[in-house]
């Protein structure tokens, strides 16, 4: 974060705003892009340092690291985006209800979040990944569960927040049900305050499913995908480092962008 910090305000936003849109670009047309295929093997080039051929050099079973280095951030963006909008929906509400409820049911639902959020997330994630497999939709739904308790702390905390503003007061003073301030004033506004949140889950969300392709459990071989491919390539590093570094890179770069972009809100 410092290095963004020593840049100028206004380059420092190019360059964060530059490289969350070279990631979704890539992420968006690399099928399209005229790439080697990801999971081409060649027997004759195995371990092959970067080349004209190969820009970054092949990995142990010769497949193109350049080719799969831009489509690795392609799974891990749609889970993280999957899990991310279910997370915020189900810990938004969570969080919502319970304030404006108060009472007994606040209590109840602060003492889940407060449950949820002493578990161990990725102890949890790797039980259900071993249980229920690698199914994409399956993880999704389980890191958006596990995800869900710090939206919804931070939920509860907005709406108590909103409900001290003289729009949600005049709504009362006119009569409106909890349902319909909830639906009509708090949830459209809760969203402003929470972006700060949602943000930095889904970087939270994106380094887990990586760390779960990194131990087996995340995506399944072939899949190109930069936690994945770190793990299979750790013990030829020697050989040729841009196998493990440049998805490193790619992958840090865009935890970092996003956590600047943040910073800047």
């Amino acid at each position: 974060m410092k290095t963004f910090s020593r840049l100028g305000f206004m380059r420092n936003r190019a360059l964060i705003v530059a490289t969350l849109g070279l990631h979704a670009f890539v992420a968006l047309l690399a099928p399209y892009l005229k790439l080697l295929s990801t999971d081409a093997q060649d027997s004759a080039a195995l371990l092959q340092k970067p080349s004209f051929d190969h820009w970054l050099g092949t990995d142990a079973l010769g497949r193109d690291v350049f080719s799969r280095l831009l489509h690795g951030g392609r799974p891990s963006l749609v889970i993280a985006f999957a899990a991310t909008a279910i997370s915020c929906v189900i810990g938004i509400v969570i969080g919502a209800v319970a304030a404006l409820a108060g009472g007994w049911l606040d209590d109840a639902l602060s003492r889940v979040i407060d449950f949820l959020l002493a578990l161990p997330t990725l102890i949890l994630l790797l039980l259900i990944s071993s249980f229920f497999g690698q199914d994409p939709f399956v993880l999704s739904v389980a890191l958006g569960l596990m995800y869900t308790a710090p939206i919804a702390r931070v939920a509860r905390s907005a709406t108590q927040t909103l409900l001290m503003r003289d729009f949600v007061r005049v709504a009362r003073l006119q009569g409106g049900s909890r349902i319909s301030i909830l639906f009509g004033e708090v949830l459209p506004n809760v969203w402003r305050l929470m972006f700060t949140e949602v943000a930095m889950q889904f970087t939270w969300i994106l380094l887990a499913f990586s760390s779960l392709s990194f131990l087996g459990l995340g995506a399944s071989p072939p899949t190109p995908e930069w936690g994945l491919m770190i793990a299979e390539s750790r013990s030829y590093m020697t050989l040729n480092p841009l196998l493990v570094i440049a998805p490193i890179v790619m992958l840090a770069s865009l935890v970092l962008a996003i956590q600047a972009l943040v910073d800047h809100e």
